[in-house]
């Protein structure tokens, strides 16, 4: 016997709006930066009544973080689940991590430039890759793997850095290369020696698998 389906017409045509507005907020953040951006601006991109916002999200803010956690929480999750088998190494999880995150913001320039100007890549918060990477980090530092003075200065040197290689690979100033360079120079400012963290971060890079970025 066919099930029927649990959601209604009216259910569908709600998730489809908020979709549009999601992956509409997400090309004008990256093209004007959330500052400059209006959610009229939003809505005449997803081609959805102003109105129609309202049903949705309550704010500039509000669709703000429905785009951190619907693109970049979810490269997160995916990352998690790509890297358990290497959890009892946290310097190739680093490295995995950081080499994946270039290479999706790169392949998608709406999604490398939202994370920029939204300053996101690294951003405090439970959904961003600020908080898979104080993670990752403090499980190094506590299983001995990393030598560490302080975990969030070394987090903001990281991501500065990341957000820093992440505009000149968009802009293309530098190659694909210098994705593990910088993962290499990562693990050595953690404390991995120059020859191991070297070879960790010139290790292939597997697929992520079904992640897929919200578009329209």
């Amino acid at each position: 016997m066919v099930q029927a389906d649990p959601t209604t017409r009216t259910d569908r045509r709600r998730a489809r709006t908020r979709a549009s507005l999601i992956a509409a907020a997400r090309e004008v953040f990256a093209s004007q930066g959330v500052e400059a951006s209006t959610i009229q601006d939003i809505t005449e991109a997803a081609d959805v009544a102003k109105g129609s916002f309202y049903n949705h999200f309550d704010s500039r803010r509000s669709i703000l973080r429905a785009v951190v956690d619907e693109t970049l929480g979810e490269l997160g999750r995916a990352m998690d689940l790509l890297t358990e088998p290497m959890r009892d190494d946290p310097a190739r999880v680093l490295s995995v991590c950081i080499r994946h995150t270039l290479r999706a913001c790169v392949e998608d320039p709406i999604l490398g430039w939202f994370s920029l100007r939204a300053g996101v890549v690294m951003a405090i918060g439970d959904a961003t890759l600020g908080a898979y990477g104080r993670r990752d980090i403090r499980r190094g530092i506590e299983s001995g793997r990393f030598q560490c003075d302080d975990l969030e200065v070394a987090l903001t040197m990281l991501g500065g850095g990341i957000e820093a290689l992440l505009r000149r690979r968009l802009l293309g100033d530098l190659p694909r290369e210098a994705d593990i360079i910088f993962a290499a120079d990562s693990l050595r400012l953690l404390g991995v020696s120059r020859e191991e963290a070297a070879a960790i971060a010139a290790e292939d890079l597997a697929e992520i698998g079904q992640f897929e970025i919200v578009q329209r």
